[in-house]
């Protein structure tokens, strides 16, 4: 019987201690956890909401590009891709909300902070000249385009440097062009 308890006793302890070995691998699970996905799985989302933003772009670009191809003068084509320019505005902003909303691994949060800085930024001069087309004032609506196509390429750069698609941090219309 003394071995018997004694061999239950054991086979308690080796469970107590493979629990606490098991809990103390746990904690180490939690904190790779704690460093987000893999750089792969992070620019396979990432990814994935810029092709969903391309495709829900295309209707938007057609008409802008039947804009710049179209007649009248540029103040009145300006004017008339106003509405088009904030629909741009409007689903390139959705964007970038959403991939910054998706958690990057640990080790490259300060390279997709560039990233986002940059595409924030473009983003940002893309909207400014929003009013400016509303106005038709073409010269300064230039003005901005060529300023906003540098920020942009900037943006498109650090993305693709990074490893995701290319143009997914382009804002995809050449502002120079309407």
């Amino acid at each position: 019987m003394g071995s018997s308890r004694a061999r239950t006793a054991l086979a308690a302890m080796l469970v107590a201690a493979a629990a606490l070995l098991a809990a103390c691998g746990g904690e180490d699970s939690e904190a790779e956890k704690d460093k987000g996905p893999t750089r792969p799985e992070y620019i396979a989302e990432v990814d994935a909401l810029c092709k969903k933003t391309t495709r829900a772009s295309q209707p938007t670009n057609r008409k802008l590009q039947a804009l710049v191809n179209g007649s009248g003068t540029y103040s009145s084509r300006l004017k008339r891709a106003t509405p088009l320019l904030q629909k741009t505005y409007d689903l390139q902003k959705g964007k970038l909300d959403g991939v910054k909303s998706v958690e990057p691994p640990a080790a490259d949060r300060p390279q997709v902070s560039k990233v986002l800085a940059a595409s924030a930024k473009a983003l940002e001069e893309f909207r400014g000249a929003i009013p400016i087309a509303q106005r038709g004032d073409l010269k300064e609506f230039i003005d901005i385009a060529f300023d906003a196509n540098g920020l942009r390429q900037t943006a498109e750069r650090l993305g693709t440097n990074y490893g995701f698609a290319e143009d997914c941090f382009a804002i995809p219309i050449d502002l120079g062009t309407l």
